[in-house]
């Protein structure tokens, strides 16, 4: 039975009402990325002032319109510039926010990538040739091995904070990218083994029998033969670890003392209770680039992502 045109319409609206109020908190922050402190101190919601002067500017070029423009900078002064200078001043108004967010999160930036690009690494380098031995071949204990891999997850990671940080201390490295890449590496294994495992476990025996008759080795079959089928699942993995290590903040912030060692998320939290944070337009723009590679993984990594679960990946 069909409904009535009307409630599709009101379904519609209600949906529609509900996407706007999900949407408006990025549209705010979108918005105050562009304004100055003056502005924020003005109006908490206005268009940004830079934004609007475009819009003049950018009506005088459409029009034909050479008048010159009266032009307001970030602390109150008027002067009277051409349309040429009032559009690239603007445009640096507009940059402002972004560009001093920039500098200050540029090295906590560099940090994040590649403590996060060598953890995936590692992870997927350790967990997938641990797979490998403990699906395609048997011997005594693996199932006990494997098991005893998975129940670490039951313990809680804050009951590891104390335990790991006095390790890292005695092997002498606090302060370096080391004191991050390695726990990282060592704590991914466990969900890194059980999807490789997994999926590793589906693959017909006889692809490895042809191998071996061939007189491929361990090394031969896992590079020939796992890497090429498993794509899908090493983006799964990569996915994973990429978001837990770039989210990361106590960790970091424990072990790391020196600034220069930070990564984002503990940039952040400093620039947050620095002089810096008075900056409502540097804030919110540090904000939103700190998320901007994360937006980029997500809307580039779906379809892999989503590959790599419905081939099993996450089989149980």
């Amino acid at each position: 039975m069909r409904r009535p045109r009307y409630q599709n319409v009101v379904l519609h609206a209600v949906l529609i009402v509900l996407a706007s109020l999900t949407l408006t908190p990025f549209l705010f922050t979108a918005n105050n990325i562009f304004r100055t402190k003056k502005e924020f101190d003005q109006s908490f919601f206005s268009f940004p002032d830079a934004f609007e002067g475009l819009i003049e500017v950018s009506a005088l070029y459409l029009t034909g319109n050479d008048d010159q423009v009266e032009v307001v900078d970030e602390f109150g002064a008027r002067e009277i510039v051409d349309r040429d200078e009032a559009f690239s001043r603007y445009i640096d108004y507009a940059q402002q926010g972004p560009s001093k967010a920039w500098s200050v999160l540029r090295p906590f930036m560099q940090n994040s990538f590649l403590v996060s690009i060598c953890t995936a690494i590692g992870v997927c380098l350790v967990g997938s040739s641990t797979a490998y031995i403990l699906s395609r071949y048997r011997f005594a204990g693996r199932e006990v091995v494997f098991m005893s891999v998975l129940s670490t997850m039951m313990f809680p990671a804050v009951l590891t904070l104390v335990p790991s940080f006095l390790l890292v201390k005695e092997l002498g490295l606090l302060n370096s990218y080391w004191a991050m890449i390695l726990p990282y590496i060592a704590s991914g294994q466990v969900i890194a083994i059980f999807v490789f495992r997994s999926f590793f476990a589906g693959l017909p025996e006889e692809l490895f029998e042809s191998a071996r008759i061939d007189g491929a080795g361990h090394l031969g079959i896992y590079l020939n033969i796992i890497l090429p089928l498993s794509k899908p699942v090493f983006s799964v993995v990569i996915i994973m670890n990429v978001l837990y290590t770039w989210n990361q903040f106590l960790w970091p912030f424990i072990v790391n003392t020196d600034g220069s060692k930070h990564v984002i998320a503990s940039g952040l939290f400093i620039m947050a209770r620095s002089q810096e944070a008075e900056d409502y337009s540097l804030m919110f723009a540090a904000y939103s680039i700190s998320s901007i590679p994360l937006l980029i993984l997500f809307i580039y990594a779906t379809k892999p992502f989503m590959r790599g679960i419905t081939s099993g990946a996450l089989k149980a």
